[in-house]
């Protein structure tokens, strides 16, 4: 059996390897899920900005994306998409066997936790959206992203996926999760041509968290970061200006993290 300690060696090694699993942007095609606000539709034209062939933009009500798709004409292919319904990931992927690039970024914040209230609900509503979903549409496209020359899977994490703020407990556990499918998936396809880059934002200024009082980066900037890891394929991107700081605090003392944002 390999040692503890030679197996971290070789595990470095595969980190370089997996560096080297460059995406050029440019020419792709994507499918974006949750692209009709925030981070998704920021992500979906900085992808078109950079020269993708084609993005297909998921979302629950697509006539959300009309002034989209008036800006981008046949590039921007919109796509009816419930995360939550297992026939609309089925026709996602049925329609869309051309991807090379899935951004899993369909995402749900409800609060709640042990003390105050809504525990379980709250569990529940994160959990289906931000977790099942994730997986489930992920599975639906693996097969196709397999057969592509080069692709890559980026799945949106949060800095509190790394370290949890009690207020948000359950969103936190969560994101938590899809840490660890990120890593776990990372793993099954570390001799695969697939790029897994997990993407752990801070606080953006989007719906989804308007009503917390807090300094926030912009959706933009967030998106042309992640076009910027994936062109230099980076598996951890830590897109706005907190969450770089947060993930250099992390891997040096994960604990200290935690301490800090028990705070909240």
């Amino acid at each position: 059996m390999m040692s503890y300690t030679k197996s971290i060696e070789k595990a470095r090694v595969i980190f370089k390897e997996n560096e080297m699993k460059k995406i050029q942007v440019e020419g792709k095609v994507a499918f974006v899920s949750g692209s009709n606000r925030g981070i998704g539709q920021a992500l979906t034209i900085a992808l078109l900005e950079h020269g993708a062939k084609k993005v297909y933009a998921g979302a629950r009500n697509i006539t959300k994306l009309k002034s989209l798709k008036s800006c981008y004409g046949d590039r921007l292919v919109p796509v009816e998409l419930d995360v939550t319904s297992d026939q609309s990931i089925t026709n996602a992927a049925n329609l869309a066997t051309d991807v090379e690039i899935l951004v899993n970024n369909a995402g749900i914040f409800s609060v709640g936790n042990f003390l105050n209230g809504n525990l379980l609900e709250s569990l529940h509503t994160n959990f289906e959206v931000n977790v099942w979903g994730l997986v489930k549409l992920t599975h639906a496209f693996l097969e196709s992203l397999r057969a592509k020359d080069a692709a890559a899977i980026v799945c949106v994490s949060s800095i509190i996926g790394l370290a949890s703020m009690p207020m948000g407990l359950t969103y936190c556990a969560s994101k938590a999760a899809v840490h660890s499918v990120i890593q776990g998936l990372r793993g099954e396809l570390k001799d695969s041509k697939i790029l897994v880059s997990g993407v752990y934002p801070g606080p953006i200024d989007t719906d989804m968290i308007k009503e917390l009082e807090m300094d926030k980066d912009s959706p933009e900037n967030v998106a042309e970061n992640i076009i910027k890891g994936l062109i230099a394929g980076v598996e951890d991107i830590f897109p706005d200006s907190m969450s770089s700081e947060v993930g250099k605090a992390y891997f040096e003392s994960p604990k200290a993290v935690e301490s800090k944002f028990s705070g909240f």
